[in-house]
C-alpha cells in the first residue's frame, strides 16, 4: 500500500511540475490578475508537493529504513512540517482573492478590498434558478 500511495504522490508531483511549467508564461506581467492567479497556484501546488514527497514518499522510506528516526521525526517535525504547509496553502489563497480583487472593473475595485472581493457580483449566484 506504500508504494501504492508513493507511486500516486511521485505522479501527481510530476503533473504538477507539468502544469506550473505550463504557465510560466504567466510571470512576464508583473502583478496582473494572471500573475496572482499564477502565483497563488503555484504556491498551492508547492505545498501539494512537498506534502506528498514527505508523508508519502520520505516517511514511508524512512519507516522501513530506520524506524526509529522515523518515529522521531513523526512525532517531533511532523506537526511543523503541516504548519509549513498550511501557511502554504493560505498564501495561496491570498494570491488567489488578490487575483479576484484584479479582475474587478477599476472603477468598482475600491469598494472590493480582497477580505470581500470573493463576493462579486452580487447578482450571480451558485446556483442559477435560485
Amino acid at each position: 500500500m506504500a508504494l501504492t500511495i508513493g507511486l500516486i504522490a511521485v505522479i501527481n508531483a510530476f503533473g504538477y511540475f507539468a502544469v506550473i511549467w505550463a504557465f510560466r508564461a504567466s510571470f512576464r506581467e508583473l502583478r496582473s490578475a494572471t500573475w496572482w492567479f499564477a502565483t497563488g497556484f503555484m504556491i498551492l501546488a508547492g505545498a501539494i508537493i512537498l506534502r506528498g514527497a514527505y508523508w508519502d514518499v520520505f516517511m514511508p522510506l524512512l519507516r522501513l529504513w530506520a524506524p526509529d528516526a522515523a518515529a522521531w521525526l513523526s512525532d517531533h517535525v511532523g506537526r511543523y512540517a503541516n504548519i509549513v504547509f498550511g501557511l502554504m496553502k493560505m498564501a495561496s489563497f491570498f494570491c488567489a482573492l488578490k487575483c479576484r480583487q484584479m479582475l474587478i472593473p477599476q472603477e468598482e475595485r475600491h469598494h472590493w478590498p480582497i477580505w470581500k472581493a470573493w463576493l462579486h457580483p452580487t447578482k450571480i449566484r451558485l446556483l442559477p434558478w435560485r
